[in-house]
């Protein structure tokens, strides 16, 4: 870690005195607060000079309706965070994250953060209503690579971890509320009144231009900006995005792109992978269209369900009853039944998932899925049935 002063910048002036003292005690080798007071070593952390903590981290950001100019920055095709907020469906796409990567959102009673890490793929969204935690910002620093927030009392909360790593708040812990990573046209199919973030917030910001070049995001581009604990795990391309599902150091991943080839047939639009974790069955459907995949506790009253494809679409072994990508039964014996979202999940590259979940596991299919080319997922933008991705 190289240590410096925090910037007293507007994103980060509440925090900077209590963090600048965790951080001199570290740089002066004191063997008493540090250890005391950081879960993770300051020096795992890299400080990336005071312009990381300038960007721009919004509270309760403008929002907009479909079909307004405000929101003309987007496709179809583009991927957001979806979630509901006040009972109302709202998205943040990724494009607008990749200039924010923290957005909070607060009225009496509520408030979550949404945040988006471009250099790690990482979306993750956090309740701050329980521990009535003020509004997050973003850090001078980054941990294996990826955003680390600071909270109002000056404690490092990396965003791929729910707990403070350091700070007045080390050990404790924000709980995740359920969202999606899906398309702009399927967040639409599903939620035609939602809100989006407008490019109104700021209009000096081209929210088309990814930040970091053109070929950063491909899958198979081990370009890092900085480094990772222990380098990259092999098994899998560096940014293929996975959906993790956490169990204390481990868990396991589900490539996106052995879910995609999971469907078997270009014109069947759905997969379903069962797996087992911590002895609890679970599922994660997919859906090509929306580019998006949830995990469920595959029970329902107590029964154990299996998943598997019949005519294109998702049915359990046990009822042969059918189920949509919201996990909600629409025939057959358990119909109307629903399954139980897991929310300690994360959206991100693989690279980034194995450095914070080093004893992760990776989903392995049943059978070889290879119908389909890995590393060509299209996304489409226009002329598509997008009812198609509530499937």
């Amino acid at each position: 870690m190289r240590c410096r002063r925090l910037s007293t910048t507007a994103a980060v002036r509440a925090s900077a005195v209590a963090l600048c003292a965790i951080v001199a005690s570290a740089c002066s080798d004191s063997a008493t607060t540090a250890p005391a007071m950081c879960a993770i070593p300051l020096e795992d952390f890299y400080d990336a000079g005071p312009a990381r903590s300038e960007i721009p981290a919004l509270t309760n950001p403008v929002l907009a309706t479909r079909g307004t100019p405000d929101i003309a920055y987007l496709t179809l095709g583009d991927l957001v965070i979806g979630f509901t907020f006040n009972g109302q469906p709202a998205a943040i796409p990724h494009k607008f994250l990749w200039h924010h990567e923290v957005v909070n959102m607060e009225i009496p009673g509520e408030a979550i953060t949404v945040s988006y890490s471009p250099l790690t793929g990482a979306s993750v969204v956090y309740d701050r209503t329980p521990s009535e935690l003020g509004a997050l910002d973003v850090s001078n620093y980054v941990l294996n690579s990826g955003l680390v927030m600071t909270d109002p009392d000056g404690s490092l909360r990396p965003q791929m971890s729910p707990v403070a790593s350091c700070g007045p708040n080390d050990g404790s812990s924000l709980p995740q509320i359920s969202f999606e990573v899906m398309t702009l046209g399927a967040w639409f199919g599903q939620n035609p009144s939602t809100w989006v973030a407008s490019s109104a917030n700021d209009p000096d910001i081209l929210y088309t231009l990814f930040p970091y070049g053109s070929n950063y995001q491909n899958p198979d581009n081990s370009q890092l900006v900085y480094p990772i604990e222990g380098g990259v795990d092999p098994r899998r391309p560096p940014k293929e995005r996975v959906l993790g599902v956490r169990s204390g150091t481990g868990g396991i991943a589900f490539p996106y792109t052995l879910l995609d080839q999971l469907r078997g047939a270009p014109n069947v639009f759905v997969s379903a992978a069962n797996a087992t974790l911590d002895g609890e069955a679970i599922v994660v459907f997919w859906n090509a269209l929306a580019q998006g995949a949830h995990a469920y506790r595959a029970e329902v009253d107590g029964q154990r369900l299996h998943f598997e494809l019949v005519e294109g679409q998702r049915r359990d072994v046990e009822t042969g009853s059918t189920w949509n990508f919201a996990g909600q039964a629409v025939d057959g014996p358990l119909d109307g039944a629903e399954l139980e979202p897991i929310t300690d999940v994360i959206s991100s590259y693989w690279f980034a998932w194995a450095a914070y979940q080093p004893d992760t596991d990776v989903f392995d299919p049943p059978v070889a899925a290879s119908l389909l080319p890995l590393s060509q997922l299209v996304i489409p933008t226009e002329g598509v049935d997008w009812e198609l991705a509530t499937r």
